[in-house]
């Protein structure tokens, strides 16, 4: 009862048509070429602290590990906090940065579009895909931070005019008495 009253207030705040021509769908499918970013490579010889010396000097979160130009895996910064932080693994300058990367992770090619990268993230529950050409050759980056970028500046006044009191808050109530 209460969840009908909270969706009857959402539903009066929105008007349907405007909210449904809101989703333009050629600025969904916006290719990844023009979003991707230029790509630091590190190389799979690399031990662990060159690898996070070079995502710390370049400010990225991920980077593809490459052999003879190739992808093999990708080293970020989560696989640095799950993997490495507070843990005894010895001599990071002695560790092999394959002990901890992904490999063979979730690929992107540069004609794949915006909503196919959302899509594999949302599924595999990471925040960057590499892109890469038809011989799995590394050739950019896409990270959430861009796709979210896009769709805020594409879709601004959708994002500054959203309801104030989303539906997910209805159901919290003061406790005690």
């Amino acid at each position: 009862m209460l969840y009908d009253l909270a969706i009857d207030e959402e539903l009066e705040q929105m008007d349907e048509d405007a909210a449904l021509k809101a989703w333009r769908v050629p600025e969904i499918q916006v290719s990844l070429k023009d979003l991707m970013r230029p790509i630091i490579q590190i190389d799979i010889g690399a031990s662990t602290n060159e690898a996070i010396d070079l995502l710390l000097a370049n400010e990225i979160g991920a980077a593809p590990v490459v052999e003879n130009n190739y992808l093999r895996g990708i080293f970020s910064e989560r696989d640095v906090l799950n993997k490495i932080l507070n843990k005894q693994v010895g001599d990071l300058d002695d560790i092999n940065v394959t002990e901890f990367m992904i490999a063979d992770p979730q690929t992107a090619q540069p004609e794949d579009t915006l909503n196919t990268a959302l899509l594999y993230m949302a599924r595999g529950g990471y925040r960057h895909v590499p892109i890469v050409d038809t011989e799995n050759r590394p050739i950019g980056m896409v990270s959430i931070r861009d796709l979210m970028s896009y769709l805020v500046e594409e879709f601004l006044q959708e994002v500054l005019t959203l309801p104030p009191k989303p539906v997910r808050d209805a159901f919290k109530a003061r406790e005690g008495a």
